[in-house]
């Protein structure tokens, strides 16, 4: 199988691609590495539109929107472009380097102006369908993977009322941000519609296939996610990411307290003055997900090393840094009875939201490791990066 080594984000190439494919939308000219002020403050302006209608207290988010702001539908759907797309193409870079190698065949649901597509020809996709009811979001997607040099197939496709216009199975399928606008809580039978339609694209997944599922880190979202995994536990379908604990979500036990995953942000100065203007204070990647097997791949069997995501940043504790873990035993925290860390622990000092580790000879104490003499501490997976390998696990895409 070919390796998913992931590619760098390359902005500093596809940020004037995709200002050049905002301009063309709009039939304006203008320099090609950056906005003018007059196209700056109307972009703001949708983007505040557009956030409004995401955010709990739309009154809040739209605030700063001038009354005579008349925002088209077509400049809506453009302005994703240059903020969202740049946001959830870093994500999909990050997550697609989960998979154990890179995905010949892939289909991508609800895809907007498909940064997540985007994302897989990037990783190497030789074949890769953005399908979407919107065909002008799909075809500014296309124009930028064009401009870039690489094929994307669009599909128009309303996934709720239309059968799939597209035969055969898959490698990879994505779904990113797109379930919370598909199944609305506050619709009755949501949940049942939303397990059927995961069913269905699980289904079209070739035996070494993986679903992606991607939602925000917000509470609502996040839950959301944290049950569809406990549904696909409870199916013995396997979550190949990020959870190697295979009992309930321990996360769901506990109200308002969500559980996501956390990654470096590349913020070039378009992204800087987007933030700035808008009141955003993101200083990384903040995501939940579920990389989901195929139902017909053979169970995963974990090697018999045990094995933790690190779920938090550093904490202070009494005895200094502390990080909580969830891992094939269940929650637990990890810290240190040590001033200095030798080679064997010293990677303590560096860990990060979303690794995967093993503890080898902690302390024990409870639901509590502590680093102590002879205590090893490897980094088995870094953020980005696949699980280790696993028993009867057939790696050929």
């Amino acid at each position: 199988m070919k390796s998913n080594r992931s590619p760098a984000n390359d902005l500093e190439t596809i940020l004037p691609l995709l200002i050049n494919v905002w301009r063309r939308f709009h039939k304006q000219s203008g320099p090609g590495d950056r906005l003018q002020t007059r196209e700056f403050r109307r972009l703001v302006g949708c983007l505040q539109q557009l956030r409004g209608e995401d955010s709990e207290n739309k009154k809040e988010a739209n605030k700063h929107l001038p009354e005579q702001e008349n925002i088209t539908e077509r400049e809506r759907v453009a302005a994703n472009l240059l903020y969202p797309w740049i946001i959830h193409y870093q994500e999909a870079l990050s997550l697609l380097g989960e998979l154990p190698g890179a995905p010949k065949r892939v289909l991508d649901v609800c895809s907007g102006t498909a940064p997540f597509a985007f994302a897989a020809l990037r990783h190497g996709a030789s074949e890769v369908f953005a399908t979407d009811r919107n065909v002008a979001a799909l075809e500014l997607g296309a124009e930028v993977a064009g401009r870039y040099g690489m094929p994307l197939t669009l599909r128009k496709w309303d996934c709720l009322k239309e059968a799939m216009p597209i035969e055969g199975d898959f490698d990879l399928i994505t779904v990113g941000h797109a379930l919370g606008d598909l199944f609305p809580i506050n619709e009755p039978g949501w949940k049942e519609r939303q397990s059927r339609f995961i069913t269905y694209l699980l289904s079209r997944l070739k035996k070494t296939g993986f679903l992606l599922l991607v939602e925000s880190s917000y509470l609502e979202d996040n839950r959301r996610i944290l049950e569809i995994r406990d549904e696909l536990s409870l199916k013995n379908i396997v979550i190949q990411a990020p959870c190697v604990w295979q009992g309930d979500c321990p996360t769901l036990k506990t109200p308002n307290s969500p559980c996501y995953a956390q990654r470096e942000m590349a913020k070039p100065y378009h992204l800087k003055e987007i933030q700035r203007a808008m009141g955003i204070k993101l200083s990384s990647l903040k995501m939940t997900y579920l990389l989901i097997k195929s139902p017909k791949a053979e169970k995963l069997i974990p090697n018999e090393h045990k094995l933790y995501r690190v779920i938090s940043p550093p904490s202070e504790s009494y005895q200094g840094k502390r990080f909580y873990l969830c891992g094939t035993d269940g929650k637990k925290t990890l810290s240190s009875h040590l001033d200095e860390h030798p080679s064997e622990s010293r990677a303590f000092e560096h860990l990060r939201r979303g690794e995967l580790i093993e503890i080898v000879d902690p302390l024990e104490q409870g639901q509590a490791f502590d680093i102590v003499q002879g205590t090893e501490i490897i980094v088995r997976a870094p953020c980005g990066k696949p699980v280790p390998t696993f028993e009867n696990f057939d790696d050929s895409f």
